[in-house]
C-alpha cells in the first residue's frame, strides 16, 4: 500500500536516496548544509560528555541528561566522532539491553 503524503512522492522524503554517485554526493552536500545549523547542539553534547571524562558514556545516558530524544543526540556522536572531537570508547549495554558505543572527549591512547 503506498503512502499519498505528497512529502513522499517522487523520493522527496529526508534519508537516502540510494547508492548511485550522484545521490552520494547529492547526501554530503545535504549534510554539509545540516551541520552548518547544529553548532549549538553539537556544543552541548560534547559538554555533556566531558563531564564523563576518559570513561565516557553512552548516548542514550547523555540524551537523559540533556533531556532530548537519543535520536537528537546519537548522530551528533558520530557527526562530532568524525570531526576528532569525541571518540569511541568501547561498548556498553544500552537501555534496551543490546550494547551500544561508548563515547569520551579524551582520546583513548591519551588517557594512559
Amino acid at each position: 500500500m503506498g503512502n499519498d503524503n505528497p512529502h513522499y512522492a517522487r523520493g522527496t522524503a529526508a534519508g537516502s536516496k540510494g547508492h548511485s554517485a550522484e545521490a552520494k554526493a547529492n547526501s554530503e552536500a545535504a549534510a554539509s548544509e545540516v551541520t552548518k545549523d547544529l553548532g549549538r547542539r553539537h556544543k552541548q553534547v560534547v559538554e555533556a560528555f566531558e563531564t564523563y571524562g576518559v570513561s565516557g558514556e553512552i548516548p542514550e545516558t547523555i540524551a537523559n541528561d540533556l533531556d532530548l530524544p537519543v535520536h537528537v543526540v546519537r548522530p551528533r556522536c558520530g557527526e562530532l566522532r568524525k570531526r576528532g572531537l569525541l571518540y569511541e570508547v568501547g561498548k556498553r549495554p544500552g537501555l534496551m539491553g543490546c550494547n551500544v558505543m561508548a563515547y569520551s572527549t579524551i582520546k583513548p591512547d591519551e588517557a594512559a
